[in-house]
């Protein structure tokens, strides 16, 4: 396993390629696990651990602004979500449905004479 610092410095590729050892690696301590063939359960806990860290590093790298990108000045962005006319604002919500009375069944209990 490679430290944190090693990971850093790798290029996304590296990583991409380190995670899927990583992945191919907790597939086998969890198979090895459930056979009973490994004993030590913080195996599987380092592992897990190694891919949420390489996983965040290859999410730093897809939010890491381009050269390009950097030396523009900032704009104010606009918001993703679209917004609403008037009219769709202004229109009657639809009624909420009713839940359906549940009538009570009365339970019919025969007694046998003896």
């Amino acid at each position: 396993m490679l430290s944190i610092q090693e990971l850093r410095s790798s290029s996304k590729k590296e990583l991409l390629l380190e995670l899927q050892k990583a992945r191919k690696e907790m597939l086998k301590i969890r198979i090895n696990l459930k056979t009973k063939h490994e004993k030590d359960t913080s195996k599987a806990r380092k592992e897990k651990r190694m891919i949420a860290q390489i996983l965040t590093l290859l999410k730093e790298f897809d939010k890491e602004p381009s050269s390009a990108k950097a030396s523009e000045a900032p704009t104010k962005k606009e918001s993703p979500v679209a917004k609403p006319e008037k009219s769709e604002v202004l229109a009657p919500k639809p009624e909420a449905k009713k839940p359906a009375v549940k009538k009570a069944v009365a339970k019919k209990t025969s007694k046998k004479n003896s």
